[in-house]
């Protein structure tokens, strides 16, 4: 053993070292000697480590063990020590391990003792998990290792003698001689010592991919080739895998945007003869309740089966591409903005249809904002740009539609960019102030009350309407503090007029579905009230049925509170919305304001005059106060009190005024109250 010329230790059971030869302590650093008697197993090195797992696996199992390596040899140079742990019965029934080695990383070393067929050497290239062949300079194989042979499918006797090309598929099987007769003349390398990704081939003709690494070795005046194979299959599936992952949504298998813009700008780029691109940008409006409903496995379910209804609706080579959660677009070659158009509506209908996802039914609300390319749009990002205008401007209208781009479209997000930048400045520039617009008893009209309303001086623009600056204010979440700012101010006048004696009996301040819905407003009322205890019991607040709707279960908590603090709640705009019967019953609520539409050409009109009727018998009925908006005539007026309407509110009796004015409207009833 120790005039081996590789690497050899006998161990006991118990791992103790009982004899070892001059290679293999010169591996760890030491002397044959000074290892004898040691445990392996305290002996911090790494070939020591992996010979001790090869003793346990090879104990438990009775078979041999492969060991594999990386070393440190004298010179400062890496390389790898591949051998086995072979497990040997003593002559007194004792167990023991013989652990044999090679350092593989010097060619010449491998091939010489492979071709002599050493049987200690054929044990150790046949415990590598790496496929070795070793051919001669004509490309004829002379052997190969058992890992070589289970990986191609062939037994060792019908590839010995045969050219290595048998276990190549064309070209590299054609131009393997060629490569081997050039490096041999030149002894420029284009494979030999350079490891590289290439594909086999099977006994049963199937082709996969290896990655090769190929050495050169003299034996004599003869060269022969060393050739170590490894399958990659499982890595190339790996790394395919995790590319796909990084150019589509695990979810729906859709593009991400990255990858999506690499393709369109490429689509765009190239011009196709009689159509352009079309952009379609896709918004699930409200998606969070569903998931909040159901869950997110269903809105998960949802969105897939959005996006193969997508893909059903429009043309092939279409790409679609998933920006955010519930946010997708769609490039598609169209051949006239008509057909966009035609698209685009077929596939609101398709998407907005009842979709069964997990075993429930739910229906999506869709935006759609399209754009058609024309000859002033160059690329991706300008098309896209202006699908997302008019996506928004489809939003804003309300959601669930179809919205196409228009030129105007430019000019209103300016212009929102530039409201939302100043109105961000509004409060403490002092632009904002408050308007109140009588409320009065419909039969007598006295003013018993009065709507608080929001008014916007910019100091360059002048009044800007509040249906222009409020959506403004709830998408750009400016109307948190600017409603903080108009319950203070409005507490602050009411505590003004109480002493002077032009304070009404209550009123009301307008307050937007989130804000009501998840701000601390009771919490901040009953802050403002307690510094002023008189005014209890006269600050209403007024919500659209839209608001109340959206979490009933909220908004009766949210209701339940201000009522304990005194504070009354009307609805706002009834009937323009939900009008539902059942909300109103769990809604404590005190007051239903009817809204403005119905007031049209009434009492000529006979079926709002019917509908203002029903209104305001089903509200007495729930013991609700009505107030009817938007009166401008007599006619109204009367056919109101004839019905029993209860409040009336329009520009009959008054448009909104500022504190002073409103307070001199007060004090000019007042010697008809005494």
């Amino acid at each position: 053993m120790h005039q081996a010329s590789f690497a050899l230790v006998y161990a006991d059971a118990g791992r103790r070292c009982l004899l070892a030869n001059p290679l293999f302590a010169a591996v760890l650093g030491t002397s044959p000697e000074a290892l004898v008697g040691q445990s392996l197993a305290e002996l911090d090195h790494p070939l020591a480590r992996a010979v001790v797992q090869a003793l346990d696996r090879s104990g438990q199992t009775g078979e041999a063990a492969p060991v594999d390596c990386e070393v440190e040899h004298a010179d400062g140079g890496r390389g790898v020590l591949t051998g086995c742990v072979l497990p040997h019965r003593t002559g007194d029934g004792g167990q023991g391990f013989l652990g044999l080695f090679q350092d593989v990383t010097d060619p010449a070393r491998i091939a010489d003792f492979v071709l002599r067929r050493d049987p200690f050497v054929t044990t150790l290239l046949d415990a590598a998990v790496d496929g070795v062949v070793v051919a001669d300079r004509h490309g004829i194989i002379r052997t190969v290792n058992r890992s070589c042979r289970d990986l191609f499918g062939y037994d060792e006797e019908e590839l010995i003698g045969r050219n290595v090309s048998v276990l190549m598929p064309p070209p590299f099987s054609r131009d393997h001689d060629k490569y081997i007769g050039s490096y041999l003349e030149t002894d420029r390398a284009k494979i030999i010592g350079i490891g590289r990704d290439a594909l086999g081939r099977r006994k049963d003709g199937a082709v996969f991919p290896i990655h090769l690494s190929v050495g050169q070795a003299r034996l004599a005046r003869d060269v022969v080739f060393v050739g170590i194979i490894r399958d990659i299959s499982e890595r190339l599936a790996a790394e395919q895998k995790a590319t796909y992952l990084a150019r589509h949504d695990p979810l729906t298998g859709v593009l991400t945007r990255t990858a999506f813009l690499e393709e369109c700008e490429a689509v765009l780029a190239a011009p196709f003869p009689g159509q352009e691109g079309g952009l379609f940008a896709l918004d699930v409006d409200q998606f969070s309740d569903i998931n909040e409903a159901f869950g997110f496995h269903v809105g998960d379910a949802a969105l897939k089966a959005m996006v193969s209804r997508v893909t059903e609706v429009l043309p092939q080579q279409t790409y679609v591409c998933r920006i955010a959660a519930d946010e997708f677009a769609a490039l598609s070659r169209v051949e006239s903005a008509e057909q966009a158009e035609t698209l685009a509506d077929l596939l609101h209908d398709r998407l907005t249809a009842s979709i069964y996802a997990d075993r429930h039914w739910v229906r999506l609300r869709l935006s759609i904002g399209a754009a058609v390319q024309d000859a002033d749009i160059r690329t991706l990002e300008e098309l896209n740009a202006k699908a997302k205008l008019a996506l928004q401007a489809a939003q804003h209208n309300g959601g669930n539609t179809v919205c196409f781009y228009t030129p105007e479209m430019a000019a209103a997000a300016t212009r929102r960019m530039f409201l939302t930048m100043h109105l961000a400045h509004a409060i403490e520039r002092n632009e904002l102030h408050m308007a109140y617009q009588p409320i009065v008893e419909a039969r007598s009209g006295r003013i018993v009350g009065a709507e608080a309303l929001l008014r916007w001086n910019q100091h360059t623009l002048g009044p800007v309407s509040p249906g222009e600056f409020i959506p403004v204010a709830e998408e750009s979440g400016l109307i948190v503090p600017i409603t903080d700012w108009v319950l203070n101010a409005v507490v602050e006048q009411m505590a003004a007029w109480e002493p002077a004696g032009t304070l009404p009996n209550q009123i009301f301040i307008n307050i937007s579905g989130p804000q009501f819905l998840r701000g601390n407003l009771s919490a901040r009322l009953e802050e403002l009230l307690g510094r002023h205890p008189k005014l209890r019991g006269r600050l209403g607040l007024e919500i659209t049925e839209q608001a109340a709707v959206r979490d009933l279960k909220a908004a009766v908590q949210t209701l339940t509170e201000l009522e304990a603090i005194d504070v009354q709640v009307a609805i706002d705009d009834f009937g323009s919305g939900y009008s539902s019967l059942s909300y109103v019953q769990q809604l404590p609520v005190s007051k239903l304001k009817i809204d403005r539409a119905f007031m049209a050409d009434i009492p000529d009109n006979l079926k709002n005059g019917a509908l203002v009727r029903a209104a305001v018998g089903m509200a007495h009925g729930l013991g609700l106060v009505t107030v009817a908006e938007g009166v401008e005539t007599e006619e109204q007026r009367d056919f109101l009190v004839s019905v029993g309407c209860d409040l009336l509110q329009g520009y009959l009796f008054g448009r909104p005024v500022g504190p002073d004015a409103f307070a001199a409207m007060i004090r000019a009833q007042q010697p008809a109250m005494a």
